[in-house]
């Protein structure tokens, strides 16, 4: 009797353990629910931008792989361009598979790590590749049909103090032909060469395209352009220009060591921009930042004074854009005052303070950015129109030998 209520004491224990610890589970489970989208603690997702480097966002991916998986993630020719596409709050493993097939690449999982190879070379080897996407070579076929984008850019600077003493006022618009113009406005008691050779123009207004306008600006000095970078960059990937220097300050690494760390300075442009198709049009998805900017050194800390615009817009094929509300402030002192005498001594009888004073101006100025994309010919067209010119040349030289030979049987 004892063994029998021993053995049912037992199996009781052993369903409430059963049951204590399924419901644990079940608590797991819905607090692991909670805690992430699909399932997934916070620590397990990822977000990436598309302009992160592959690089480092591999090196942040293998981390995770090495913290849940035990297997580092190895990329022996990782990519020096962007992931070029972007992860929002996504599971670690998902976000390393899209960032792969984005960039045609994939991986296979060993023993002790994780390879990344290209496809070509997952194809070579005979290893599988991913699912619904057939493994293909980066050969010169694909690139040569790949596009080119030259982004031309122009940096102005106005003078808002002198546009208001001109008593004009400007706008920016876009025309018929997508590319930008300039409406200048004034009162008609303005005498201006700026309205053409008529003094007194019939109307307040007057549109010019953008090279006019900048001529008008700079001749009547109230802007100049201070740069005119230009770059031409592969669809999907990152260009920069930078006219200007860089400097350093002294900092201290993770180790504790003095280091120089470098910033960069001057008028800077980095451009990412994406060709797509619709219906029998290109346009470029163009994601910009761009900058000015200047070193101050004090006393205590270096001053960088910035002026920056990011953004991202969607233009067609040779279509111009602008930026515009970039303001800056310059303060200079200027000596004022009768010539000479205000610029004598201050222990000649005091006359520098009776003759001369010293104005103080602030000039308000406004940067404005105009970007212009432009699509440059494919690899493919270009050989085309190559082959082109080669077979009209091949014709005029078959034609000049025929009338050569002519005239020799004539003679």
């Amino acid at each position: 009797m004892k063994k029998r209520s021993t053995l049912f004491i037992t199996c009781c224990l052993l369903l409430l353990v059963n049951a204590a610890q399924s419901q644990s589970r079940d608590e797991r489970m819905l607090k692991r629910a909670a805690q992430g989208k699909g399932g997934y603690t916070q620590e397990e997702l990822v977000s990436f931008k598309n302009d992160v480097p592959y690089k480092q966002a591999i090196e942040s991916l293998s981390i995770l792989s090495k913290k849940f998986l035990k297997k580092p993630i190895v990329d022996p020719a990782p990519l020096t361009t962007s992931i070029n596409v972007e992860i929002q709050s996504m599971y670690w493993k998902d976000a390393l598979e899209l960032i792969l097939r984005t960039n045609s690449l994939w991986y296979t999982e060993q023993e002790d790590y994780i390879q990344v190879s290209t496809l070509g070379a997952l194809a070579a080897s005979g290893a599988p590749g991913p699912a619904g996407m057939a493994a293909q070579v980066d050969s010169g076929a694909i690139i040569s049909k790949s596009r080119e984008v030259t982004i031309s850019a122009i940096f102005l600077e106005i003078n808002k103090g002198k546009l208001r003493e001109s008593g004009i006022s400007f706008s920016i618009f876009r025309g018929r032909d997508l590319n930008l113009g300039v409406q200048f406005q004034g009162s008609t008691n303005v005498k201006s060469e700026i309205f053409g050779i008529s003094v007194s123009p019939t109307s307040n207004k007057l549109a010019v395209n953008i090279d006019a306008a900048l001529k008008i600006f700079e001749s009547e000095q109230i802007g100049e352009v201070i740069a005119r970078p230009q770059t031409t960059v592969r669809s999907g990937s990152k260009g920069r220009i930078q006219i200007g220097s860089d400097f350093s300050t002294k900092e201290r690494d993770i180790g504790g060591n003095v280091i120089d760390k470098f910033y960069s300075t001057g008028t800077i442009l980095e451009v990412s921009p994406k060709v797509y198709k619709y219906g029998v049009n290109d346009f470029i998805d163009l994601p910009y930042h761009a900058e000015r900017s200047s070193v101050a050194p004090g006393t205590v800390s270096t001053l960088v004074n910035k002026s920056t615009s990011d953004g991202r817009i969607t233009v067609l094929n040779g279509e111009e854009a602008f930026v515009a509300g970039l303001y800056s402030s310059e303060e200079s002192i200027v000596r004022e005052g009768i010539p000479i005498l205000k610029d004598l001594p201050w222990w000649v009888l005091g006359l520098r303070y009776i003759f001369g004073y010293d104005s103080q101006t602030n000039a308000t100025k406004e940067l404005i950015i105009l970007l212009k994309a432009e699509l440059v010919p494919t690899i493919e067209d270009r050989i085309k129109e190559l082959a082109k010119e080669r077979n009209v040349l091949q014709e005029k030289l078959k034609d000049y030998r025929d009338d050569v030979t002519k005239k020799l049987k004539k003679d």
